[in-house]
């Protein structure tokens, strides 16, 4: 099974890995790191390496940082090693289900990597132009 890495911002890395434990319930081989304002970036890219090491059992790891150009990001693309270790940047809930999901059958990591970033964009929409009714009304807002 492919292995998931989550770096991000503050604890946005820690509390997106709650929240898909709250949607599919626990998994293997998924782990987190946070980057705070004190990070210091040779400890925090080897607590980085450390993560990765403990998700990967030899079918690779997928690297999912928060967004591009960022501190989170900019450390994870160290350690992108292609066919081993693959970095995507700017994920969202939904991607991270489709790739919990494909995990368990997709052998191939790059194939793994085009598929969730198709499906975290697929799930990014503007709800007025869908055309669906609203179920629960917000009140005055």
């Amino acid at each position: 099974m492919i292995g998931i890495v989550l770096i991000g911002h503050a604890h946005i890395a820690s509390e997106m890995l709650i929240a898909l434990q709250h949607v599919v319930g626990e998994e293997p081989l998924i782990a987190s790191v946070d980057v705070g304002d004190d990070y210091e970036p040779e400890s925090l890219a080897k607590v980085l390496n450390e993560k990765i090491k403990a998700c990967d059992v030899g079918k690779g790891v997928l690297l999912l940082a928060d967004m591009f150009g960022g501190t989170p990001c900019n450390i994870a693309m160290g350690c992108l090693k292609p066919g081993h270790v693959e970095v995507i940047s700017g994920f969202n809930l939904p991607l991270l289900i489709k790739a919990t999901s494909l995990r368990h059958h997709e052998k191939d990591l790059k194939v793994l990597a085009d598929q969730v970033v198709v499906s975290g964009k697929q799930y990014i929409q503007i709800a007025q132009q869908l055309n669906i009714s609203r179920a629960t009304e917000c009140g005055d807002v």
